[in-house]
């Protein structure tokens, strides 16, 4: 059986919960099953939480698993776990899983239309640790599953259980592929969360984020396939994807090894995976005589090269051939930073049949930043999902006093309209701190401008503004983003490199540009735009 998520966290879920969970996940009927599902709406509490929903072939099944001690004494339920805490309930797990299933039916009728009234629905009570009396008025034996019929056989308990069902709502349709797909869309958003880190925050802090329904997608292909190859433009979300599925492998007892090239994202990553138990390393520092069971390898265009190749397929158990392994990729502008990508080598790669993923929705960037970086550099950045934000400004300076002036009148607007220090990042696409235009602002003079490297990034955007080069920046987002340090657009490099900073902002983009360059800009967006604009008009269809 399918299940999703495809793995839980050992601290997400009690042992009971994991323990049908892997009954299910082991289970030769066909179906998917969902784990803990939560209602918004419920017939009598506020919130209801449903520990597992099944779509099987013939009905909707919800299970409320109950660990530990469960005895009922004068009409009050008492569950008690290993540790020896207890909890009393009037209500018991039969009424709250009807409920519960009432809650769902009616949801789903309310969002499917007629879809959702023909749908038949049951549900099963499952006591991991002990078994019950079953011989009661107030429940069928058919909806009940105790330690010996959990233990024994528990594909036989569910067909029974959906065979009772099933009995009982003869009028109902069988659940087409269809129909199934529909369930899975209306249901998965609101049980598939993942906790991470959330980087937006003003202080990092652990947070829910809930995945798009592309990544969802993703994510299954990257769990059924041992090698793949996911590619995407900036803003897709690709080291988001690359963190969550490394997070995940680890939580199924696999060793993960997460690398890239940039020292700068290497530590944001470490920051934001510490705990969970994967490795994570700059390429650069990678470790000696150790193989891992998977390999991940964000921002994967700078180390398509044969010196790179060879030592990352030593991480992995059963190398390039016969290991497990994800490259996340943008091949759109950014393969000539480092100067040393092989296109052949990427080929190579794809000779040993990875599975091609490719991620087409921009969850980072407004529309307004999308189009003008698309009309600009002529990099495909997805759908944009964001809404439309901000207008883009290009600014035409003479010189750098002029470049250096126009920044800080730009600074002090967004303090104006309450936009915080840290929310703001000035990037170079020279990159040399000594000669940009970024030094003589009053914020350097008062040390409230910070500048982004591999010492600091774990605590990035920290809580004052920062200044990075384009290269350093790579992975990495702010919402307002300031691209200045502009010397010439004339090579692939230079364009990759602007691609980088344009990419970056969640909200606002402000650009500084000088006459020449000013003038290539305008060369590029007459090349560009009318295929930008016919992206955005397809987007909006």
């Amino acid at each position: 059986m399918k299940m999703l998520p495809a793995e839980l966290g050992p601290e997400s879920v009690t042992s009971s919960e994991q323990r049908v969970f892997d009954a299910l996940r082991r289970s030769a009927l066909a179906g998917t099953a969902l784990h803990s599902l939560n209602l918004p709406e419920h017939q009598y509490k506020l919130t209801g939480e449903l520990d597992f929903v099944v779509i099987l072939d013939e009905l909707i099944l919800v299970v409320e698993v109950k660990g530990g001690q469960v005895s009922r004494r004068a009409g009050v339920w008492t569950y008690s776990d290993r540790a020896g805490h207890h909890r009393t309930s009037r209500e018991g797990p039969f009424l709250q899983v009807e409920s519960g299933m009432y809650a769902l039916r009616d949801r789903l009728k309310q969002r499917l239309g007629v879809i959702g009234h023909d749908l038949a629905f049951g549900f099963l009570v499952v006591t991991t640790d002990v078994d019950i009396p079953s011989s009661t008025a107030e429940w069928a034996v058919e909806t009940y599953c105790g330690r010996g019929a959990f233990t024994r056989d528990f594909d036989k308990v569910l067909a029974r259980t959906a065979a009772y069902w099933r009995s009982r709502q003869p009028d109902k349709f069988p659940i087409s592929r269809d129909v199934h797909a529909k369930l899975i869309h209306e249901l998965r958003p609101d049980f598939d969360r993942s906790p991470l880190l959330d980087a937006r925050a003003d202080v990092l802090e652990l947070a829910y984020v809930r995945l798009t329904d592309e990544q969802f997608d993703r994510l299954d292909v990257f769990s059924d396939a041992p090698r793949v190859i996911c590619g995407g433009g900036a803003g897709t979300g690709k080291t988001f994807l690359a963190m969550e599925f490394a997070r995940r492998q680890r939580a199924l007892g696999r060793s993960v090894i997460y690398t890239c090239r940039s020292e700068v994202l290497a530590a944001y990553v470490k920051r934001l995976l510490r705990g969970a138990g994967v490795e994570v390393r700059v390429s650069s520092d990678l470790p000696d005589d150790v193989r891992f069971d998977v390999l991940v390898v964000d921002e994967a265009q700078d180390l398509m090269n044969l010196e790179s190749v060879d030592r990352l397929e030593q991480l992995v158990r059963g190398g390039w051939k016969d290991g497990n392994w994800i490259l996340f990729i943008d091949q759109n502008r950014q393969a000539h930073l480092y100067g040393d990508y092989d296109a052949e080598v990427l080929d190579y790669m794809r000779s040993f049949s990875p599975a091609p993923a490719r991620l087409r929705h921009n969850c980072r960037n407004t529309q307004n930043v999308a189009f003008n970086t698309r009309a600009i550099t002529g990099a495909d950045m997805g759908v944009a999902s964001a809404g439309a934000g901000p207008e883009v400004q290009t600014l035409p300076v003479a010189d750098e006093a002029e470049e250096s002036a126009r920044l800080q009148e730009h600074l002090r607007q967004l303090r104006e309209h309450e936009v915080r220090p840290e929310q703001i990042t000035i990037v170079s696409l020279r990159g040399d701190w000594a000669t940009s235009a970024a030094r003589s602002l009053r914020e350097v003079r008062k040390g409230q401008l910070k500048r982004l490297d591999a010492t600091n990034a774990a605590e990035f955007p920290g809580d004052s503004m920062t200044w990075a080069s384009a290269v350093d920046i790579k992975g990495l987002e702010n919402r307002f983003v300031c691209v200045i340090d502009i010397d010439e657009l004339e090579t692939d490099e230079d364009i990759d490199l602007l691609y980088v900073a344009l990419s970056r902002p969640r909200a606002g983009l402000w650009m500084a540009a000088r006459p020449t360059v000013a003038a290539r800009i305008a060369e590029l967006f007459k090349e560009h735009a009318p295929a930008a604009m016919q992206a955005l008009k397809g987007a909006a269809r």
